[in-house]
């Protein structure tokens, strides 16, 4: 999904690419970044994170947590919609008697909720909804160490496809959801430290952005500037060593990502949405308590949490495409790989092409 990005281009339409970038990105002379040649942590993967890895690249993606909750919001506002507009229909086309109100004031009357649902739906699709629904399934990121470059898959409304040179990348490992603030917010160290206790909020949105500035600084259309949002939600410092480890050292110096750690490329079935993401939080904690047995740690509670809401994630995925590599970028060094599936692609291991 792209809830920051969307967040990034309504800063823009209203403040400009700069204070957009001050805002949503939280990138601004307060921020602590760092380069590909600062080590801050050690490296590993909290969560399914991985889609391809091998000894030329990684490929990971934005997170998708929560696309069930909006599938029902996006639900709901489109019965409001066509409830009112069917009302409105109804005032305009059924038949009156003598002594019923003027066909005017029932049409005006029916008019203004029909005005407000669609407003409502509006601002609802623009600012939270079009970042989960008839968009990509999720960004897709390949870091290519072999290249030397980062290739963006994304949609055209969020920044477009890309292709971005590793060594200008400055990571933002601790980055939060803003709150409402106003351009030069980021000189108030009030306004700074709200928004570091808060911690994304409670919907918990907060992880790893990596920031490209702009090729000269005093460019007033900043070319070259760019951001991306990486990883799972609270995947912050530990992601960000992960990929400088590879990207710098190769596959060597990171943990190769075990099974219960890639991405299903494509959408997924029902079951393998609730035994992937629905009861991951559950069997990782299994895991990190020692279980032999992770998956048998899910219970009733886990189920009746999840099962609900399972077929609305399914459709949700419907609504979305998957992205696929222009062949012309040769972000996979020659070598095809699949579009679809989980788990460890062979071979980890090729001559590349140029």
């Amino acid at each position: 999904m792209f809830e920051g990005a969307n967040l990034l281009a309504g800063d823009k339409r209203k403040y400009g690419q700069q204070a957009a970038m001050e805002i949503a990105g939280d990138i601004h002379e307060y921020t602590e970044l760092y380069s590909p040649e600062e080590s801050i942590g050690v490296p590993y993967l909290n969560g399914r994170q991985v889609f391809d890895f091998n000894e030329h690249f990684i490929e990971l993606g934005t997170a998708t947590e929560g696309r069930s909750f909006f599938f029902m919001l996006l639900g709901l506002s489109a019965f409001v919609s066509i409830a009112t507009f069917g009302g409105w229909l109804y005032s305009v086309f059924s038949t009156y008697g003598p002594s019923d109100p003027p066909r005017w004031a029932f049409i005006a009357f029916m008019t203004l909720p029909m005005a407000g649902a669609a407003c409502i739906s509006s601002l609802l699709w623009r600012i939270l909804l079009r970042s989960v629904f008839l968009t990509a399934l999720t960004a897709r990121y390949r870091f290519n160490r072999t290249t030397g470059k980062v290739y963006v898959l994304r949609p055209k409304r969020f920044g477009g496809n890309a292709v971005l040179d590793w060594h200008r990348v400055k990571a933002h490992p601790r980055w939060c959801t803003p709150l409402e603030v106003k351009p030069g917010w980021q000189y108030n160290e009030r306004e700074r430290d709200k928004r570091k206790r808060a911690g994304g909020g409670f919907s918990m949105r907060r992880g790893l952005v990596l920031y490209w500035p702009p090729l000269d600084a005093n460019d007033p259309e900043r070319k070259g500037e760019d951001i991306l949002w990486v990883g799972c939600w609270l995947s912050g410092t530990p992601l960000w060593e992960y990929i400088r480890a590879f990207m710098q050292e190769g596959m060597q110096a990171v943990p190769a990502p075990e099974p219960h750690e890639y991405r299903r490329k494509r959408r997924s079935s029902m079951w393998q949405y609730l035994w992937e993401e629905g009861f991951d939080a559950t069997i990782r904690e299994a895991r990190l308590m020692g279980h032999e047995k992770p998956e048998s740690a899910v219970g009733v509670g886990d189920w009746l949490r999840e099962g609900p809401f399972v077929m609305f994630n399914s459709w949700a995925q419907w609504l979305c495409w998957w992205p696929t590599f222009p062949k012309e970028w040769n972000s996979d060094c020659g070598q095809k790989r699949r579009e679809h599936g989980i788990g460890a692609e062979e071979p980890l291991r090729w001559k590349a092409k140029a």
